[in-house]
């Protein structure tokens, strides 16, 4: 067999994932109808980003210090986190990057106004059920999705403004398993990737 001088095949222009995605939170499948709901996160700019970190650790044999060994290597630990480009600012928005708590009327503040707050501690109810993120397949008319369980920002909030712009917020996701998940050996999240023929 001959090497080729490209990797491009008849097919690799049906495996792009092209433009940017759109994210959702609070998304469920129905079995009936085979579809997907959920909100809408918000506009964004500069799109989305998934990062999933996985450390692996080789179990230290006398011996065996000058080479890695077949088997002898374990998981130590996975992360999943998105990044989302958050250009669509809401006060419900603000409040997710801080982990904070909204009070809808202001003290000190003018009528019409909501006081976003920090607070110290987390609670279950801070934990969005879910997160995904969804793009395009170049050779496909279903999504790549790309769903992150029990979410909680973590990231922080930084607000950046500029003459002839818009602001945007950065908000680092990260999931987080159940202990059900936990007993279960799996991870919170998973990646939906459908067949291209």
């Amino acid at each position: 067999m001959a090497l080729k001088k490209s990797g491009y095949t008849e097919k690799t222009s049906n495996n792009y994932l092209v433009d940017a995605a759109v994210v959702y939170t609070g998304v469920t499948f129905d079995e009936v109808d085979s579809t997907f709901t959920g909100t809408l996160h918000g506009a964004t700019s500069g799109g989305v980003s998934v990062l999933i970190e996985q450390t692996y650790r080789d179990i230290e044999v006398d011996g065996t210090s000058h080479t890695r060994i077949k088997g002898n290597k374990v998981l130590e630990s996975a992360i999943a986190t998105a990044t989302v480009n958050l250009k669509e600012i809401t006060a419900e928005s603000i409040k997710q990057s801080l982990n904070g708590a909204i009070a809808e009327s202001a003290e000190n503040a003018p009528v019409g106004y909501k006081e976003i707050t920090t607070k110290r501690y987390v609670e279950d109810t801070d934990y969005i059920a879910n997160m995904a993120i969804v793009g395009k397949l170049s050779g496909s008319q279903e999504p790549v999705i790309i769903i992150l369980d029990n979410v909680l920002s973590t990231g922080g909030m930084e607000i950046a403004t500029e003459d002839n712009g818009e602001a945007v917020i950065e908000q680092t996701f990260e999931a987080h398993a159940t202990h059900e998940q936990l007993e279960d050996d799996e991870f919170p999240w998973r990646i939906l990737y459908p067949t291209v023929v």
